[in-house]
């Protein structure tokens, strides 16, 4: 018989993490906050940017076999 998947805490959860994101920014514009289309991009641009910087980072402190140059 299978094994129940065990339960994880809330916030490792990518739907609830989603939902999060799409209520705040509900409320955000509930609130009269508003960007405009270049401020958008260039937020998303660099967020991106961290983001790739962040994986690279963390695959490189997780790894398990050092690099070699050649």
């Amino acid at each position: 018989m299978d094994q129940p998947t065990p339960a994880k805490p809330w916030w490792r959860s990518r739907a609830v993490i989603g939902a999060l994101v799409v209520v705040l920014a509900q409320v955000a514009s509930a609130a009269g906050i508003t960007l405009d289309s270049a401020a958008l991009t260039d937020a998303l641009v660099e967020l991106i940017s961290l983001v790739g910087a962040g994986v690279a980072i963390w695959g490189r402190v997780r790894a398990r076999v050092p690099l070699r140059l050649r």
